[in-house]
């Protein structure tokens, strides 16, 4: 007999993380179970776990492994909620995720329901493209232990194990998880080393009060391919090329790769939820978490050309920029380049609570609140002189303070450039329903945010001055659907929102000082989609109109650049986008050992309008400058409109009884296609500062992928074992992933990242 893996607090757990039904949710959903990961996840980004969703462009992003990135309905991570456990996770400075720091979050993971559009969460108000919701393992009813393998042809390998105690007595439950990945991705010099955890313990107090307590965390190592790469670049040297490495020679005279850009970060992570129910009509959820990050990764500094500018065969000239430093060494001057540790971190922390109240078999209400600390520090510390006596940090110039008694000549161990953070306050106040009564099915709730900041800066300003002022802002939403069962067969339904998003932090704080940005607005989203679902027992399809209109984005101008001395950033407010399109996708039975599934997303996404921008100085405030933007008809970049996929598994061996056959009655076979269009290269409205630079980004080539696989699974002794071998890029298509739009808009001036050639991933498992 198969064990019994349903979770000792199944329904406690999904309920509270706002797990919905995707037959009776009035939203675009969709669920990947845990076995569907074990099989899709060796050798790829988390993000990668939803590429085959309709509207979901996820990639790997650089090629580096660890490295990912996600657009759903074109809407960039910014627009992406995140949740674990119900639980908000994306960054509350930008909305960003990185992924990289939840390496070993795959093997941890038991359901990801991706719900697109607005989403069943009111805790977060950044669901415009969608909502990630990740339910993690919890202890299982039965006991169980699980151990795998996975391999790729570039030399990438993992290691993990799963246990679960099952009930052990007194209402206790144990699930453990542990793993390590090592090795390297398909592109130069991108070693990774990762290990991850995860402990999962659950307690049945009584009847009506459980606890859950989570743990985990996954230190990383990994280097990097921060700089894209050009078409000429990519045909001399091939597409798993870097320029962000070469050959160094140690003082034995040994030569090593060295990397401008490495990152490691480790951020242990810690829930206690409590559930209770009266057994009635009434449940109340509540949780407390803590994350504790602490990372960093290479960084360069300059004065003058940058080192990446140093190349020799295509790789960094180290021997030419330690001698140019050596020499400034002899004149008594500053090292003109160095390699220096950019190191960031935080501590988040939060509670939050919710009651489910069931009046009657018609109507549910539902209330909660939610409040998140979010501190976040940076500091850079210089690890690399490559053949300096000392490294000139101009505080002159550099700190609004000035030099400020500070010594200018720093060595390796000092700090320069940044030693800064920001302190967040959010706070979460909603209320919702859900009305059930004959063929009706109405879900509607409302949202009160509120948030206050306030930055600290020690390298710009002096003692007692650290502080800014506070920012604040107060937000909101609404959300409601409406699902009507025509049949037992079909429905139909409709949904909409509204939002007035408080901006990120960034976006007050942009001109990287204490100085509060000038006339920051809330950012509004309006949102809708009307679908139809169809379900037959051979089969089933769902198509969905969908739309959402973003006003008001804020754009810092070269946000992330590392700038000249005489260069300055500008915020760019006022901008809306448009974007619309339709989602289809289904699957049929074509017989007991045949399933064959189609999906396609067809989008249009706009920028709408041209806005004017003013510069202001960092040090008064005072307006020096105007900007205008030229934005107004331009397709919204970095993901393809168009998406269009299919698959088809057999396995041909189920019903053959026969001895011969029975350790390859589970034999599945799964070929799947994609193809992706009308793709256009990213960039930021900011670049258009020219009314006669109006043409569209550079539209990336249209692709096909092919991949194919073969899984088994079967007796072995005592042991349930399951083999799979994937062949991804099945025809090796040369295509590209991600990239930028150039100056000309042109196949000459883009730049940007090519995806992997063909490559093997084979995998084992034992389970008892």
């Amino acid at each position: 007999d198969e064990a019994d893996t349903t979770a000792i607090l199944l329904d406690e757990i999904t309920v509270s993380a706002g797990i919905r039904n995707t037959r009776t949710s009035p939203l675009r959903l969709t669920s990947i179970d845990e076995k569907d990961i074990k099989v899709k996840s060796a050798g790829k980004t988390f993000t990668e776990l939803l590429k085959e969703i309709p509207g979901v462009y996820a990639t790997p992003e650089t090629g580096s492994f660890g490295d990912a990135k996600i657009n759903i309905r074109g809407f960039q991570q910014e627009n992406i909620s995140v949740l674990l456990n119900g639980i908000p996770i994306s960054g509350l400075t930008s909305g960003s995720m990185f992924w990289n720091n939840w390496l070993g979050l795959t093997d941890a993971t038991s359901t990801i329901q991706l719900q697109k559009g607005i989403g069943a969460s009111m805790l977060s108000d950044n669901s415009v493209g969608g909502t990630i919701n990740i339910i993690t393992k919890s202890p299982m009813k039965e006991s169980s232990f699980e151990a795998g393998y996975s391999y790729t042809d570039y030399q990438l390998s993992k290691g993990y194990f799963s246990y679960n105690s099952g009930e052990i007595g007194n209402g206790w439950g144990i699930s453990l998880t542990g793993s390590y990945l090592w090795g390297h991705g398909y592109v130069e010099c991108t070693d990774a080393s990762a290990g991850a955890y995860m402990l999962s313990i659950s307690k049945r107090i009584n009847g009506r009060h459980s606890l859950l307590f989570t743990a985990l965390g996954g230190p990383e190592r990994h280097q990097q391919r921060s700089q894209r790469i050009t078409y000429a670049e990519m045909e001399q040297y091939g597409r798993g090329y870097s320029k962000n490495w070469g050959f160094y020679r140690k003082e034995n005279g040994r030569l090593v790769q060295k990397s401008i850009s490495e990152n490691n970060y480790f951020k242990p992570y810690f829930t206690l939820n409590h559930f209770y129910t009266n057994n009635s009509n009434l449940k109340i959820n509540s949780a407390a978490y803590l994350a504790i990050g602490n990372g960093g990764g290479v960084w360069t500094e300059s004065k003058g050309n940058r080192i990446i500018s140093y190349q020799k065969d295509g790789h960094i000239d180290w021997d030419t920029i330690i001698a140019q430093n050596k020499a400034a060494a002899e004149r008594g001057e500053s090292a003109q380049n160095i390699l220096s540790d950019y190191m960031a971190g935080h501590i988040q922390f939060g509670v939050l609570t919710s009651a489910i109240w069931d009046l009657n078999e018609h109507l549910s209400l539902e209330g909660g609140l939610h409040y998140q600390l979010y501190n976040t520090w940076e500091k850079e510390k210089i690890t690399d002189l490559l053949g300096g006596d000392f490294w000139y940090e101009d505080y002159q110039n550099n700190s609004l303070a000035g030099v400020n008694g500070r010594n200018p000549i720093k060595g390796v161990g000092d700090y320069i450039r940044t030693d800064n953070g920001k302190n967040h306050n959010y706070g979460t106040l909603y209320a919702s329903m859900v009305y059930k009564k004959n063929r009706f099915i109405v879900n509607a709730g409302a949202s009160l945010y509120g948030a206050l900041t306030r930055r600290w800066d020690k390298y710009n300003y002096t003692e007692g001055n650290y502080y800014s002022k506070a920012a604040t802002g107060i937000g909101g939403s609404f959300k409601a659907g409406v699902l009507y069962k025509m049949d037992m067969k079909q429905s139909f339904y409709l949904n909409a929102a509204a939002y007035s998003r408080i901006p990120y932090s960034n976006v007050y704080f942009s001109s990287g000082n204490n100085r509060i940005s000038e006339g920051v607005k809330n950012e509004k989203n309006l949102l809708g989609e009307l679908g139809y679902r169809f379900v037959h027992h051979r089969g089933a399809v769902e198509a969905t109109f969908y739309g959402a209109y973003w006003f008001n984005k804020s754009i810092m101008s070269d946000a992330y650049r590392q700038l000249e001395e005489d260069a300055c950033r500008y915020m760019i407010t006022g901008l809306n986008a448009l974007h619309y399109g339709i989602e289809i996708e289904g699957h049929y039975y074509m017989a007991t050992w045949a399933k064959i599934t189609a999906n396609a997303s067809i989008g249009s996404w706009k920028w709408k309008n041209d806005v004017h921008a003013s510069i202001y100085d960092d040090y008064s405030g005072q307006t020096i400058d105007e900007v205008n933007v030229y934005s107004d008809g331009l397709p919204v970049g970095d993901a393809p409109q168009t998406q269009i996929g299919a698959a088809v598994e057999i396995t041909p061996f189920k019903y053959l009884a026969s001895s011969a056959f029975r350790q390859i009655s589970n034999l599945a076979i799964t070929a799947d296609w994609q193809f992706c269009d009308r793709y256009w290269a990213d960039f930021e409205p900011d670049s258009r500062t020219e009314p006669d630079d109006n043409a569209a980004p550079y539209r990336i080539p249209s692709y096909h992928i092919v991949n194919l696989s073969v899984r088994n699974t079967f007796k072995f002794n005592k042991f349930d074992m399951s083999v799979f071998f994937t062949l991804n890029n099945l025809s090796n298509s040369r295509y590209i992933v991600r990239g930028l739009d150039g100056a000309d808009h042109n196949r000459e001036t883009f730049t940007g990242y090519w995806g992997a050639p063909r490559n093997l991933v084979m995998g084992i498992s034992l389970n008892f």
